[in-house]
């Protein structure tokens, strides 16, 4: 019997649950009850065949006995034409102590192989019985058959097995008494329980009709249909609820009316507060349309100040240090380089104010390039060395690198060199004495993506902790008082705490007054393929004198991973002690020089007498503002003097060329004079409103060999180039009349210019400036103030230049966009690939914000239908990069989910980002006009 199906109860009505209450017990009685007379009567008929077949096969071997031992065929043939009128006997066989068969009758039996027993045994196949009985001969007297007393006396051994007989059973009658029986019991029990069902379904409708009946009147008075309900009439038995029914009745519908009277006040109301929400939303929309313009003239504000800013400074600058190579009086220089650091303090003011602007509108884009964290580490304190450090502030600055630390990174370098320069510029400047350390480890590693942990620890003057809070607020800082002793605009730390947001990281800071300040971050960068080159072991040995603690330390820790065992010293006295007794085994001296007359001299003395007596070379290592160049006698002595803090490589370098430290120096030609001499004989118009910078620029140019010609607008720029033909253009941008952008334009339609390398001089900061700037047709801008050594080596490399101007447009674009494919698509008609492009363009800012905000949410599905449909979009427009970012977060959105789904993610919005930035160089053919069509 099957089991019945399962029933969810909590989906079914009150009246189909009694109904299930009601019958599933008879049910389930009544198939056990089947169950149980199914299985007694087919045991019951097994057991009378299994004992029928072993009566007959135990009284066939009895009687056949005597007939087989005297090979009485006549008797063996009449013993089985008895067994065979048993009906359920099909087949008899008996056979020879040889176990052949000596008479057979019935059927024939299968030819299987079979096993003689030497008793009794009986075996079921498929559809027959097979029993096997032994026959013995019991070699006695003559009388002793008929002795009843004969086995009492005769051994087993007496007995011999003469033969066998075998009887086949057949199990069809059996069978067909089972059928009968099985269908008469399933009749009976279809009978008995469609019974149970009608009994069980009129049970259940009669006791349920007043619930249901009450079930449908509740329903109508929330319908508000009370008069329906009024009307409803139950059993006796629930009279009482009936009348409680009628009075809930007539109570909810004085309710009902009252509330209504209430909504349409309350609407009335609504709708005059909706006319005011209305003149409201209007203001708000007007004042919204005012600070949005409020915004963009800020925006501009910043532009034009940043451009009228620079513009003097570069100027300032770049003659400023015109003047540092001619100025021969100490006085003087001394005042120029206060000039060139006022300025370089102003440019730091205007850099910051613009970054916090670029942040306020969510313009600031981080690139992504392969650098060298540990180099990059270096320059920073070297830089912040030279500006910050004073006779007054003799502090030690120790970058410190985890073992596991990953020496090349991809990020945004310049956005990481000024985290670094801001936090440990501030702690140079808050700290007297003592030391600025940076300590940097691995917060957490997951294949290429790591998240790098920096400490920077200072022993300054530290911040109270009632004042920390403000340090990342714009515009404030700890001490607001007018006689504050450090300056600044409180915005480093605005600007740092929201690059090192933006990097997927934090930051937090702690501070004791008694003890200093430790700041700490974490940044999210990739690891970069970029190997570190090993350094091989030095196997030197070298003497130490260093009187900081601290620096001396971390100095021994670095000679030790570069293989340079050392011996440190705490005075001149116990150095020169150590080289009397250890020269042959000494190397080479490192000897720390303070900035000061005595000290330089008792270092000049031990160089002297350890190049002299012991031919020993000596590495000097200083600590700004040292005047060592002004000793040209100690420099000539010593085999190498390095800058504090000491870069890794520079004291490698130094401590790995010591054999050569002594041998000649052949003064090598100045790598200016070789670029000079590359650039020289070119032909460059400069473009600028300013003559103070077209000046500067011929003032830097012309003396090197090269032509300038100086045009005050772009118009005279074009007319220039129209009579004359030159190697290379610099631009400025904003000019009155026609700026730069627009003058490029027209110079790229004149056939001479059309790969002239046309460079921007601008003083425009913001992102999506500079792609105008690339899009009108320049070739790369510089930044004001301009380096003159930048400003050389930018001449030089577009000097060298081969590609046109379209060559290195489709360089950029390589990978990001597919114009070809994009036009196949359409079968070439440019005007509908650029309107489908445009759409997509257009709505991708949008959907990169639906993508954050789903992702912050968790929401997978929402996310997968943004994903699928620029997924779709972009394989239509040309966007092969977004398509196929796409592609891959579409797939692991659907196979893996949210799981590491952040690098995907991040992926794909820089595929997106990518296609914004440079959707202005795409260079779209011009539709044709009418004329040409027709021709």
């Amino acid at each position: 019997m099957t089991n019945p199906p399962l029933i969810n109860l909590s989906a079914l009505s009150l009246s189909n649950k009694l109904f299930w209450a009601l019958f599933a017990p008879v049910f389930f009685l009544s198939v056990l009850a089947s169950s149980f007379l199914l299985s007694t009567r087919f045991h019951d008929l097994n057991n009378n065949l299994y004992e029928h077949t072993s009566h007959i096969t135990e009284q066939v071997a009895t009687t056949s006995e005597y007939a087989i031992v005297f090979s009485d065929q006549n008797m063996m043939y009449r013993i089985l034409q008895n067994a065979l009128k048993n009906q359920d006997i099909s087949s008899v066989q008996l056979f020879n102590s040889e176990q052949k068969v000596i008479a057979e009758l019935g059927k024939t039996p299968d030819r299987n192989e079979t096993i003689f027993p030497n008793g009794n045994t009986i075996k079921e196949h498929d559809s027959y019985l097979e029993s096997i009985s032994a026959i013995h001969y019991t070699n006695n007297s003559s009388d002793a058959a008929f002795s009843t007393q004969a086995d009492l006396f005769n051994s087993a051994n007496q007995r011999s097995l003469i033969g066998w007989v075998k009887i086949e059973a057949n199990k069809s009658e059996i069978q067909i008494e089972m059928y009968q029986y099985a269908s008469l019991v399933i009749f009976i029990l279809v009978i008995f329980n469609i019974l149970a069902i009608l009994g069980a379904f009129h049970l259940s409708k009669t006791l349920t009709l007043p619930i249901d009946r009450l079930s449908s009147a509740l329903n109508k008075l929330v319908k508000g249909q009370f008069s329906t309900a009024k009307l409803m009439k139950l059993p006796p038995e629930y009279e009482a609820l009936q009348k409680d029914l009628l009075d809930l009745s007539e109570r909810l519908e004085h309710h009902n009316e009252d509330m209504i009277a209430g909504i349409e006040q309350a609407t009335e109301d609504i709708r005059r507060s909706m006319d005011s929400m209305e003149e409201k939303s209007a203001q708000l929309h007007i004042a919204n349309r005012e600070a949005m313009e409020s915004n963009r003239l800020k925006s501009q504000f910043l532009a034009n100040i940043s451009h009228e800013v620079r513009t003097p400074l570069n100027a300032i600058l770049g003659y400023t240090k015109t003047l540092q190579k001619d100025i021969t009086d100490t006085q003087q220089r001394l005042y120029v380089d206060t000039i060139e650091q006022s300025t370089n303090s102003l440019l730091t003011i205007i850099g910051d104010i613009l970054d916090f602007s670029k942040i306020e509108a969510g313009k600031l884009n981080l690139e992504s390039n392969h650098f060298n964290l540990k180099a990059l580490l270096d320059d920073v304190y070297q830089t912040l060395s030279i500006n910050l450090l004073t006779k007054e502030k003799q502090i030690d600055l120790v970058p410190e690198f985890n073992q596991d630390v990953p020496e090349w990174v991809i990020g945004d370098s310049t956005r990481v060199r000024q985290i670094l320069t801001n936090l440990i510029g501030n702690a140079v400047k808050f700290t007297h004495q003592g030391s600025v350390r940076t300590k940097v480890s691995i917060a957490t590693q997951n294949g290429q993506d790591v998240t790098l942990s920096f400490q920077i620890i200072d022993t300054g003057i530290g911040i109270a902790e009632h004042k920390i809070n403000r340090l990342f607020k714009p515009f404030s800082q700890v001490d607001t008082s007018t006689t504050r002793q450090f300056g600044g605009t409180g915005l480093g730390l605005v600007i740092t705490k929201k690059l090192v947001e933006q990097m997927n990281g934090k930051i937090e800071v702690s501070s004791d007054p008694s003890i200093g300040s430790t700041f700490r971050f974490t940044i999210n960068l990739k690891t970069s393929p970029k190997l570190s080159h090993n350094k091989s072991a030095l196997n030197r040995h070298v003497v130490l004198l260093e009187p900081s603690a601290t620096y001396k330390g971390y100095l021994n820790s670095y000679l030790k991973n570069i293989g340079v065992s050392c011996t440190n010293c705490s005075d001149l006295e116990q150095m020169v002690a150590i080289l009397n007794k250890k020269h042959e085994k000494i190397d080479a001296i490192l000897l720390s020089v303070m900035p000061d007359e005595q000290s330089v001299a008792e270092a000049q003395e031990l160089v002297t007498y350890s190049t002299q007596q012991f031919s020993i070379p000596c590495i000097l290592m200083i600590q700004p503002p040292g005047q060592i160049s002004h000793y040209a006698d100690l420099k000539e002595l010593c085999s190498d003097i390095l800058l504090k803090p000491i870069s890794h490589d520079r004291l490698y370098t130094a401590l790995q060329h010591l054999n050569n430290s002594h041998a000649p120096i052949t003064p090598l030609p100045p790598q200016t004079n070789t670029l000079h001499e590359k650039i020289s004989g070119l032909n460059i118009l400069a473009v600028d409103d300013s003559p103070i910078n077209l000046q500067l620029l011929k003032h830097w140019l012309t003396p090197i060999g090269i032509k300038v010609s100086l045009a005050y607008s772009g118009q005279q720029a074009i007319n220039m180039a129209l009579n004359e033909s030159y190697d290379q253009i610099f631009m400025d941008i904003q000019m009155p009349e026609m700026d730069g952008m627009e003058t490029t334009r027209q110079l790229r339609q004149i056939e001479n210019y059309k790969n002239t390398p046309i460079i921007a001089l601008t003083a425009h900061a913001l992102g999506s400036e500079q792609q105008q700037i690339l899009s009108s047709g320049m070739n790369a801008y510089l930044t004001k103030p301009i380096n003159e050594e930048l400003l050389l080596s930018t001449i030089n490399m577009w000097r060298s230049n081969t590609k046109t101007f379209q060559d290195q447009v489709d360089d950029k674009l390589v990978g990001i966009f597919d114009l070809e494919r994009a036009q196949e698509i359409v079968d070439g008609k440019t005007d509908i690939a650029k309107e489908m492009f445009d759409m997509l363009a257009d709505s991708l800012e949008a959907e990169k914000k639906l993508i954050q905000h789903h992702l912050e949410n968790q929401d997978t599905e929402k996310l997968i239908e943004v994903v699928h449909r620029i997924h779709g979009a972009s394989k239509y427009t040309g966007t092969i990069n977004i398509a196929r970012h796409a592609g891959f977060l579409e797939t692991h959105l659907k196979e893996l989910g949210l799981e590491e789904v952040e690098g995907v993610a991040e992926d794909f919005i820089e595929a997106i980002d990518d296609l914004l930035n440079h959707r202005e160089l795409i260079p779209w053919p011009q539709p044709l006009d009418s004329s040409t069509t027709k021709a």
